[in-house]
């Protein structure tokens, strides 16, 4: 099974996803990108629940949070007694434009047996000064540079997109930032 998702513009949303991998070396990816602004709560996740042996979850998510906007992450990690072998990954990255912004990750995991790899990592940071400056001083307008850096930020989940979703989220990306600063 794979997810792919994006969340972007509503005023509250929830989404969360869940996947039970019950046969036998099943596996599961999930891919998100979240961009929250002014007036926005998007509380977003996924669920997986481990039962065959040998199953597999990758979990790799994006939230970007401006003008006080609120991105919340949630994941659930179940792996059962009999899912032997099995393995979870979960990476969750957020970047915070600014003072007002929230972002929250909210990591749940519940193993169930010893013969298991899972982990959570989680990042959560601001557009670096320095690399805004960097490009300014190569005659980037400073609005620019940092729809630069959002967009490498959020460039991993763009790659697991078609390429008419892609350019649309790129589009959606480069709307968002106008006018940031």
């Amino acid at each position: 099974m794979e997810w792919v998702s994006g969340s972007f513009g509503s005023h509250i949303s929830y989404l969360y996803p869940s996947t039970i991998l019950k046969g036998d070396s099943s596996s599961c990816e999930f891919t998100g990108i979240t961009f929250a602004g002014k007036g926005q709560n998007l509380d977003t996740g996924a669920k997986m629940v481990h039962i065959g042996k040998n199953t597999s979850t990758v979990i790799n998510t994006k939230s970007i949070s401006k003008s006080g906007g609120t991105c919340t992450y949630r994941s659930s990690i179940v792996v059962n007694k009999s899912a032997l072998h099995s393995k979870a990954s979960v990476d969750c990255s957020s970047l915070m434009l600014d003072a007002e912004s929230r972002s929250d990750t909210v990591p749940a995991m519940n193993i169930m047996t010893d013969d298991c790899d899972v982990g959570h990592e989680a990042k959560i940071g601001r557009i670096s000064n320095k690399a805004v400056f960097y490009l300014m001083s190569r005659g980037i307008s400073e609005e620019d540079a940092r729809a630069m850096i959002v967009s490498g930020f959020a460039n991993p989940v763009s790659k697991e997109l078609p390429l008419e979703y892609a350019v649309e989220m790129n589009n959606l990306i480069q709307l968002e930032m106008k006018g940031t600063m």
